[in-house]
């Protein structure tokens, strides 16, 4: 692939971080350098799902993708960064849902007139979504609105958090055990390598996007000062765009196969395990760490959320999907990030 030639920039990208280079260098080359990483992984990916299925498939995508969001996470949240696993969490859920979702349905639209997909999947992450927005409304008014204490918000989020996992955990066994029959499909086409082949190839190429996107988010405090550009949007906008270069790779490239399932496996599969494991894991982390890690978001962003996901809602409730579609979910992902440019958040 052509693209490949862009590994060239991962020696340049190590070596920015070890001798001292600009933030800004850093944090380019270290971006750069990510994308054809991105494309490798999706090529394991889809080798993987040849030799099980697309459900399978688009949840081992997933898991793999937001690894990267996982340990920066924890790792800002052990640092104290609350504010900023916040940001990089419900961003990377604005990424995967209106940004990743949107390319897939505009591209598999310019190749196809109208393409399909199972709307029993669709529906469920959809309905676990509204689960998650409901999550963090719960605390978000008890801390800004009733001013109670601080205990009891860290108590509705903790407890939140909990049901938040078990209703993921729920999923996985709904799709992987008890209704398999609705997610299995035919596929003629052969794998290309081993299973065993595949799977190392996601293990090594995960673990080298993880280290590049260590030194990536140890650039930002130096890239914003150079740059001018806000923390908030960095965190928000920029840092998710990178962490799901994976997931957005893979999922327009699968749609443009028209492997519909697969797409969504990958990109509203993805929000789900964020919005339904990665976020409440903060959480549960934070608490068994001693860090007061809750879910009380700025309104802002929760009002954003929810609309986001009636939006996506109502574009998927036909089992459809077209360029016209993904059109939409873009121009709605620039609005927000718009919206983000000017967003003052206090202690971020």
């Amino acid at each position: 692939k052509t693209i490949n030639i862009l590994l060239l920039f991962i020696p340049l990208a190590v070596a920015s971080h070890h001798l001292g280079w600009s933030p800004v260098a850093v944090f380019w080359l270290n971006f750069v350098a990510m994308v054809p990483l991105a494309s490798l992984l999706g090529d394991f990916t889809e080798e993987v799902a040849e030799h099980t299925n697309q459900v399978i498939g688009g949840l081992v995508n997933a898991t793999f993708g937001n690894a990267v969001e996982v340990v920066v996470a924890i790792q800002a949240l052990l640092a104290g960064e609350i504010r900023i696993v916040q940001a990089s969490m419900i961003g990377s859920i604005f990424s995967n849902l209106l940004l990743v979702l949107g390319g897939c349905f505009f591209v598999g639209g310019l190749y196809y007139k109208e393409q399909s997909f199972n709307s029993t999947a669709a529906t469920a992450n959809m309905s676990l979504l509204a689960l998650s927005s409901m999550a963090l409304v719960l605390p978000t008014p008890f801390g800004e609105y009733y001013d109670i204490e601080e205990y009891e918000v860290l108590a509705v989020s903790r407890t939140a958090a909990c049901f938040l996992i078990f209703m993921y955990l729920q999923l996985l066994v709904f799709q992987l055990k008890t209704h398999t029959h609705l997610f299995d499909e035919e596929d003629e086409a052969e794998p290309e390598m081993r299973f065993s082949t595949a799977t190392s190839g996601l293990v090594v190429v995960t673990v080298i996007i993880a280290l590049l996107s260590e030194y990536l988010v140890g650039s930002i405090d130096g890239f914003c000062t150079e740059s001018g550009i806000s923390r908030t949007f960095v965190g928000l906008i920029i840092l998710p765009v990178v962490g799901n270069a994976v997931e957005h790779v893979t999922a327009v490239t699968v749609a443009a196969k028209d492997k519909m399932d697969l797409a969504m496996g990958v990109a509203v599969g993805s929000c789900t395990q964020i919005s339904l494991f990665v976020m409440p894991l903060t959480v549960i982390v934070g608490w068994f760490t001693g860090i007061d890690m809750t879910l009380n978001f700025p309104h802002f962003e929760i009002f954003l959320f929810i609309l986001s996901v009636i939006i996506v809602s109502i574009c998927v409730s036909s089992s459809t999907t077209n360029w016209l579609e993904g059109s939409l979910l873009m121009t709605t992902y620039l609005m927000i990030a718009t919206g983000f440019w000017f967003e003052k958040v206090v202690d971020f």
